[in-house]
């Protein structure tokens, strides 16, 4: 507005108001300027309430020193922004910086002359004292019962076709390698804890699966991890590094080291969405197995809509795997795909559903003189469960789920349909 008023006088003496066409064309010109002097003081507090915002969302997911540094600069920014002056003080005391607190709480008195509302908020913090931070930690656990009516994922062909040409020939597979139905009992218990206050976190996980009879199926696995969130300029995201142990029948079966990242580009995106980007490197070890070690790539993008009943989840990317020389089929290619759905009825009872689809293409064929084709595998999954709500961590869940892993090798074509009643207890 400031510019408005200079250039208003500028045109009122050059023009001297001579004539009703310079009029018309001076009111015509200063009009212009008042409205894109408006719009670009849209602007400027548009960006000062994204940084506010930004710093305040900081500041609750316990990146405070993060959250300082940003408050710092809006002020800087906007002096007179009094949300900042506040929230800056509140995240001292968080950090349990009593005299950086005390001194911001008196700056802001005597600075906004505040409502007695925020007055109170100041006396409060005063009062229970600036505590320094301590470390929270999370815990989950699940206990569950079903029944699967293909455990091993036995072959859904009992006939095994080899060779090829003149020399194929078709083999009856043994019970071994065909579907064993089963029963089973199944738990996972997980612990996190943050690390310090920039938001880093450690955390596990272990599950087991016992079956009734096929006892040579049980697993029983432990997810070891560090994941610590960061900020590129106006990106977000977090990487994780974590390292994995799988136990099959009794023994060790597989070790994986896991690399991830996710990063949310500063879209403004309608309907409450939001788009984020995905890449992971991992190692895969076989213990049991020879020439199944592989390294495996993943890059991928996620969008997501958060309504007040609704949260749904869209996911593809590219896979890429690379193993030992003497791999069966050697490397490998491929995609994945997945809907995810949740639909909160009341306060009590939900639904979710879920589609995923992941498809590998390998590089050459499987085994020469034996099964003479390279290895086209396509696994899609269904899912559906009903939630019903205990309390407000506690919750029991009806999940039905349907495998079908169509393949062009008929010694690995499968499917399977399971069902499972678990209890969870989630944030204890």
């Amino acid at each position: 507005m400031r510019l408005y008023k200079r250039l208003h006088k500028r045109f009122h003496k050059r023009l001297r108001w001579n004539g009703p066409v310079r009029r018309l064309l001076a009111g015509i010109v200063l009009l212009l300027l008042a409205a894109g002097s408006a719009r670009a003081g849209d602007s400027a507090t548009d960006e000062i309430e994204a940084r506010y915002l930004r710093a305040v969302e900081l500041m609750t997911q316990g990146r405070h020193e993060e959250a300082a540094k940003a408050f710092e600069e809006l002020i800087k920014l906007e002096p007179l922004h009094a949300g900042a002056w506040l929230e800056l003080a509140i995240n001292h005391c968080t950090m349990g910086r009593t005299a950086d607190a005390e001194r911001l709480f008196r700056e802001i008195e005597v600075r906004f002359m505040p409502s007695p509302g925020i007055l109170e908020i100041i006396e409060n913090h005063r009062r229970t004292g600036c505590k320094p931070w301590e470390a929270r930690s999370y815990r989950n656990l699940s206990l569950s019962a079903g029944y699967d009516d293909n455990v091993n994922q036995g072959a859904s062909n009992p006939i095994l076709v080899i060779g090829s040409g003149e020399n194929q020939e078709e083999k009856p597979l043994t019970d071994e390698f065909l579907p064993k139905p089963d029963s089973f009992v199944q738990g996972t218990f997980g612990y996190s804890r943050e690390l310090d206050r920039s938001g880093a976190v450690a955390f596990a996980h272990v599950r087991f699966r016992h079956h009734r009879d096929v006892s040579e199926q049980n697993t029983m696995g432990l997810l070891l991890g560090v994941d610590k969130g960061f900020r590129i300029g106006n990106w977000n995201g977090d990487a994780t590094l974590s390292t994995s142990f799988l136990s099959l029948g009794g023994s060790l079966y597989q070790r994986q080291f896991q690399v991830q990242g996710r990063v949310i580009p500063p879209l403004r995106l309608p309907w409450q969405t939001e788009f984020t980007l995905t890449g992971s490197f991992g190692r895969t070890q076989y213990v049991t197995r020879r020439n199944f070690d592989a390294n495996t790539g993943e890059l991928g993008a996620q969008l997501a809509y958060r309504g007040k009943a609704n949260v749904v989840q869209l996911a593809a990317g590219g896979l890429i795997e690379h193993g030992r020389a003497d791999r069966l089929g050697g490397d490998r290619h491929g995609w994945y795909g997945s809907l995810q759905w949740q639909y909160q009825h009341n306060d009590r009872f939900g639904t979710e559903a879920g589609l995923t689809r992941q498809d590998w293409n390998s590089a050459r064929v499987y085994a020469p003189d034996l099964i003479d084709i390279a290895r086209r595998q396509s696994t899609r999954q269904a899912r559906l469960a009903l939630v019903y709500r205990l309390d407000a961590r506690q919750s029991a869940v009806l999940e039905l789920r349907h495998v079908d892993n169509k393949e062009n090798i008929t010694l690995f074509q499968y499917d399977s349909n399971a069902v499972q009643l678990y209890w969870r207890w989630n944030g204890f």
